[in-house]
């Protein structure tokens, strides 16, 4: 009896709070097509999870969590110039919703347009502080993708101060090593992302550069001098690739959907959630 009370308030929050922008009937409907889309993002289906948000957009625009929900899938794909587009939308929609910036700046990364990205992840840090980990590794990756190892590298570390099981974030720490010259702290990193994911082949070409470097007698640097610009390294993995491309997605439970945020910061967007919530339990 008191579920049922509660659950008809619920309705009624709701569907005075939608009866303000779009028609309580559309709303919901584009919120169920809007959730079926980040259960088939949840299992990889990222095509036939686009086409869901797409008919969720097309019943009402405004949704942003419809064109949040395709910009990750978008990004999924690499198809980051779209997933960009997605989410500007629903940033223009929600200005304070942590999870569309934090995916802008995925999209971004992808676009090597780092100066961008920098700006939408500590975006999304400033709106949502937890957000930390996913965040911090974004930034990370921008900065090497400008040359800035030396910043770079107090970002990895503040990344993998939170979350330190997965072999790439080790990886790209050690590209940025290896970039200023610091074989041996390069080395150190290779060989701690291999001894979480012994087969994961851009730190075994790193550990490889790195020795031949070391073996060779090439000069080791304590952090080095600030560079700037795209710099090569003497490794066979391209920095460009391994540190800036990636997402997460090759090494770690955690896809670019990144962290469970709070849905929208709107009174109709709350309402619907809490009501989704309590029609699925």
């Amino acid at each position: 009896m008191v579920d049922s009370i509660k659950k008809r308030f619920i309705l009624i929050v709701l569907l005075t709070a939608l009866a303000l922008c779009c028609s309580p009937a559309i709303a919901e409907s584009a919120g169920t097509l809007t959730v079926t889309g980040d259960d088939l993002v949840d299992e990889g289906k990222y095509e036939e999870a686009i086409s869901y948000y797409d008919q969720a957009i097309a019943l009402e625009p405004r949704m942003a969590m419809a064109w949040t929900g395709k910009g990750v899938a978008l990004n999924e794909l690499g198809r980051y110039a779209e997933a960009k587009s997605a989410l500007e939308e629903a940033i223009k929609l929600s200005p304070n919703y942590a999870k569309a910036w934090y995916q802008k700046g995925i999209a971004l990364n992808g676009l090597t347009q780092y100066e961008e990205a920098i700006v939408a992840f500590d975006t999304a840090l400033s709106v949502y502080p937890e957000y930390g980990y996913l965040a911090y590794y974004g930034k990370a990756n921008a900065l090497a993708g400008l040359g800035r190892y030396t910043d770079a590298l107090q970002w990895y570390d503040k990344a993998l101060g939170l979350e330190s099981r997965y072999a790439e974030p080790w990886t790209n720490k050690g590209n940025a090593h290896a970039a200023l010259g610091d074989y041996q702290s390069a080395l150190t990193a290779y060989e701690k992302a291999l001894s979480i994911e012994p087969n994961y082949l851009p730190a075994k070409n790193g550990l490889n550069a790195a020795t031949a470097n070391l073996s060779a007698g090439m000069p080791a640097t304590q952090g080095g001098p600030q560079q700037t610009g795209t710099t090569a390294m003497v490794t066979t993995t391209p920095m460009a690739t391994t540190v800036v491309q990636t997402t997460m997605q090759s090494t770690t439970p955690q896809t670019t959907q990144g962290l469970a945020l709070p849905l929208w910061l709107t009174l109709p967007g709350m309402a619907f959630a809490v009501y989704l919530s309590q029609r699925r339990t």
